[in-house]
């Protein structure tokens, strides 16, 4: 995959100080692509297990020439230099959540990566933050927009704006 890929991805944390941990992920994926956009902040319960805290979510759409399996490695060690332990049990609450929704128009499934992300149509907290991007995609898969796929998506969670902005890092 040469040249500049448009990518999006999510970004959750539930675990102590919320906002630093979404801060600071953001920080390093500035280190392995250009970061063009970043969607407000989203505060909702945890999906499919229960914790204390809520998360908070958005999206961030980056380029980057890492190919997809790369790209995963990187988040992988983001997600590790900051604390993330992984269960093989299910969901557990965690200082950061890094998924990658888009990876320009791919559909990418191999055995420890799918893409888009097979959850992202099911998920408010993902597809409120983006809304936000100017440039919201349109699914690979389904090829509806963010914006059909709000109108026609199952979670009625409750998710609300969260008063943060990530600072940019230029």
């Amino acid at each position: 995959m040469a040249g500049l890929t448009s990518v999006i991805l999510s970004l959750g944390s539930n675990i102590g100080e919320r906002t630093t941990y979404l801060q600071e992920a953001t920080l390093q994926l500035s280190t392995i692509g250009e970061i063009t956009e970043i969607s407000q902040t989203y505060e909702s319960p945890p999906i499919g297990f229960k914790a204390d805290t809520n998360f908070l979510n958005l999206c961030i759409a980056m380029k980057t020439s890492l190919s997809p399996q790369d790209l995963l490695s990187q988040i992988h060690e983001v997600e590790s230099r900051m604390g993330r332990i992984r269960s093989s049990t299910g969901y557990i609450s965690r200082t950061i959540d890094i998924d990658i929704i888009f990876f320009g128009n791919h559909i990418i499934r191999s055995k420890n990566l799918q893409v888009p992300h097979p959850n992202f149509r099911d998920r408010k907290f993902v597809l409120l933050p983006l809304m936000d991007l100017t440039n919201s995609p349109v699914d690979p898969v389904t090829h509806l927009t963010i914006e059909q796929l709000l109108n026609n998506c199952i979670d009625k969670t409750p998710t609300s704006v969260y008063e943060f902005v990530i600072r940019s890092h230029d």
